[in-house]
């Protein structure tokens, strides 16, 4: 629960510090349409880009704060490093690590959303400050663990990294750049990105600051049930009894567009969306995040209604729990088209195919193994892989009153070569997420919705038997818009 109430509080918070200055919060009926959303309004820099030697200093003092607390005062083994674990590094090279799925997935990008955030807003554009995630996390591998460098955490906290660090970035500057900004704005702009608000308070904004950009997100709760769910070894087999998990469930969550998807954009992640949800029932948590950045697009806009939007996207996909782990960070291209229907609806699709550069799912074989070899040892749970993926999105609004659509997302992954775990298991995994929803407009900006939930995993690897998991689950919820 303190889960649940930390997330809360920060939603309540985070609702006073990025509402609207004019938001209409006592209308009767939700305009949707983007034809309402303010442009971006540029904050006027009061410095130029700072010297290269500012952010690659903050980014090695980062390195020695986290190195340093790991070492000394949390006693963490893994921190006791020195010149001949530097050496062994430098003479043996990198392998893939078997740290906790969190870890790698979560705590690494995040760590890289620091390196990035101190180029970013020291001046510097995405791709250079990039090149800062790139070599904070070039810095920790080599030199502050006594692990191998793995390449896996290279690419997490770089990649990853930038795309946590620009969206966070964004969010905290226009918290901050928000008319009459208070103590409010700024704390909470110091909680979403710590080291670009304190730049930001001691040089003013930087020289590429992005300002007050339009931006809608809503946060949501509902309860349901888990229902149908199934898990099984190969057609023949009996459900396994243990992992069923059809039971209530409450959820909660925050969906947020930033930017204008109808417009050219200047610069990367000038348009992202990000979705949070948390499912918790007595049979386990299931969290999903995923993160869709724009970086660069050819626009055809008729007007605020009719448009199509081809681009490239940068993606950041997780679903992570007791139940599922997966992750995908992956680029590719998609095609967004809005149409007019009539004066009363509205049709919004979307595709986006992609390649996924890192991908991982759960490996659910552990007690089989064990089972056949009186020598198996419980390591990593999840595999390595490469892959594709495709996402596609439907929405049709009866404008003012409500919507309906249908939200698809699929992976195709293969295990990543000389990547797979001691016990040398490797193979292929299918992985799709389907979420349908009708979804009712209510006064002073309240939605009320009933959705589906589907998941479905089929896995195939060498010397085990194929395997197959369906979850699904029915909620009703309430949103609001803020």
């Amino acid at each position: 629960m303190k889960t649940l109430s930390g997330i809360l509080v920060f939603l309540i918070f985070a609702g006073f510090a990025l509402a609207n200055e004019n938001s209409p919060a006592d209308s009767a009926k939700q305009d949707t349409s983007y034809s309402a959303m303010p442009e971006f309004t540029q904050r006027e820099p009061k410095s130029e880009k700072l010297p290269v030697i500012i952010p690659f200093a903050e980014v090695t003092a980062l390195n020695l704060f986290v190195w340093g607390w790991d070492r000394y005062v949390l006693q963490k083994n893994y921190a006791k490093t020195g010149p001949s674990y530097w050496k062994r590094n430098f003479k043996e090279g990198w392998k893939w690590d078997d740290n906790h799925f969190a870890i790698n997935f979560f705590g690494h990008p995040y760590q890289g959303s620091m390196y990035y955030s101190a180029a970013r807003s020291a001046g510097y554009d995405y791709y250079a400050s990039f090149f800062f995630a790139l070599t904070g996390s070039w810095m920790w591998e080599e030199f502050c663990e006594t692990e191998y460098p793995a390449p896996n955490d290279l690419l997490a906290t770089s990649i990853g990294g930038t795309v946590y660090g620009e969206m966070l970035y964004r969010i905290a500057e226009r918290a901050i750049s928000k008319p009459g900004a208070g103590i409010l704005e700024n704390l909470f702009a110091f909680a979403a990105s710590p080291i670009a608000t304190a730049q930001e308070w001691i040089h003013g904004p930087s020289a590429t600051n992005p300002g007050y950009a339009p931006m809608n997100w809503s946060i949501f709760a509902g309860a349901g049930r888990r229902f149908g769910n199934e898990y099984r070894y190969d057609q023949d087999a009996n459900d396994r009894s243990d992992n069923d998990w059809n039971a209530n469930s409450i959820f909660y969550g925050l969906d947020l567009v930033y930017g204008r998807p109808d417009r050219k954009i200047k610069e990367p992640f000038e348009y992202f969306t990000f979705n949070f949800t948390q499912d918790q029932s007595e049979d386990g948590m299931m969290m999903r995040v995923s993160s869709v950045g724009k970086l660069k697009n050819l626009n055809m806009r008729h007007n605020s209604s009719n448009w199509m939007d081809l681009a490239t996207y940068l993606h950041f996909d997780t679903f992570y729990g007791d139940l599922v782990e997966m992750s995908a960070l992956s680029v590719g291209l998609g095609a967004d088209v809005s149409v007019e229907l009539s004066n009363r609806f509205h049709l919004r699709m979307t595709h986006m195919p992609s390649y996924v550069i890192l991908g991982s799912s759960d490996f659910n074989y552990d007690d089989v193994l064990a089972a056949s070899d009186s020598n198996y040892e419980f390591t990593r749970n999840y595999q390595y892989s490469l892959g594709g993926s495709y996402k596609a999105y439907l929405e049709i609004e009866w404008k003012n009153h409500g919507k309906i659509a249908d939200h698809a997302a699929a992976y195709l992954f293969r295990s990543w070569p000389n990547t797979e775990p001691h016990y040398g298991t490797k193979g292929y995994d299918f992985v799709a997420f389907n979420n349908f929803f009708v979804e009712a407009y209510l006064p002073l900006n309240f939605a009320a919705g009933l959705r589906l939930n589907s998941y479905v995993k089929i896995a195939a690897y060498e010397r085990v038997e194929p395997m197959s998991r369906t979850m699904h689950a029915v909620n009703v919820y309430v949103r609001y818009n803020i």
